[in-house]
């Protein structure tokens, strides 16, 4: 009779016990981490864009300075200036030594395209700095925040 009732008493604890962790699984709050990724997101123009030569360093006219880059949270990417609209792709990809920015916009309409790839990209607040080389130079970007 003892073992009959020392069951049946130890059953309600072991629900208890089991009870305890759904509880505390149920009731946690939903963590987000921030990707490099995250810190692009919104409107960017372009501040300045110097290239670097044998001489040093000389400002460089991309054409795109007066308009406006936006980046979506789901990779979309636009371009709008007073001449029109582009549309597009971006995205960040991690690398060992940091992260690199790749570009696509495209005119679908007309014949303006942006295809950029920085090697290195920094975004911290409202700047973004992005290095690339292209026709045999390299490129320094500077990006603020619109």
């Amino acid at each position: 009779m003892f073992l009959i009732a020392k069951r049946f008493y130890m059953k309600p604890k072991l629900y208890l016990l089991l009870l305890v962790p759904l509880v505390m699984f149920a009731s946690c709050t939903k963590w987000t981490v921030d990707t490099p990724a995250s810190g692009i997101v919104g409107s960017w123009r372009i501040a300045y864009v110097e290239r670097q030569t044998s001489y040093g360093s000389q400002p460089e006219n991309t054409g795109y300075e007066n308009g406006t880059f936006y980046f979506s949270s789901g990779g979309n990417a636009e371009y709008s200036d007073h001449i029109g609209d582009m549309s597009g792709s971006w995205r960040i990809v991690q690398r060992s030594g940091g992260n690199s920015l790749e570009l696509r916009l495209y005119d679908y309409y007309g014949d303006g395209a942006i295809e950029w790839e920085f090697y290195s990209v920094e975004i911290s607040g409202n700047r973004m700095i992005g290095y690339m080389t292209r026709y045999g130079y390299d490129y320094r970007f500077e990006f603020r925040r619109y």
